[in-house]
């Protein structure tokens, strides 16, 4: 009975876990809203933000000469069931030009540390 209750226990916490996934920008940038001033979110965007620059993600393909004016993303990380990292799983622009495409193309599939909690969606602005 009680290994029971333990697996019970351990499914309700991944099904918790589990949220959906935002399916456009409308809902990735509500799922940013409502946690981007957490400690966590703080703590773990300002960490991506230097990844991102350390690696330089932002300046594969040349994006910043696509187009004029600035893209802003949303970047929705998740975690796969195998494997220790996270995956930047979908990037959503509020524009649709050569530029914001070439920053999809960037972000997308792009390795990362398990954020706090999922699942986790950056705002990043490109200018």
């Amino acid at each position: 009975m009680r290994i029971a209750a333990i697996v019970l226990m351990a499914l309700a916490g991944s099904a918790a876990a589990a949220r959906p996934l935002p399916q456009d920008y409308s809902t990735a940038r509500a799922v940013w809203k409502k946690t981007m001033n957490k400690p966590d979110y703080q703590r773990y965007g300002n960490e991506f933000a230097q990844f991102s620059n350390h690696f330089h993600l932002d300046e594969k393909g040349d994006c910043y000469r696509l187009a004029p004016g600035p893209v802003t993303l949303m970047l929705v990380i998740s975690k796969p069931d195998a494997g220790e990292f996270a995956v930047v799983e979908r990037v959503y622009a509020d524009v649709d030009n050569a530029k914001a495409r070439c920053f999809i193309k960037s972000y997308t599939g792009v390795p990362t540390k398990a954020p706090p909690f999922l699942p986790l969606v950056l705002q990043m602005t490109m200018g």
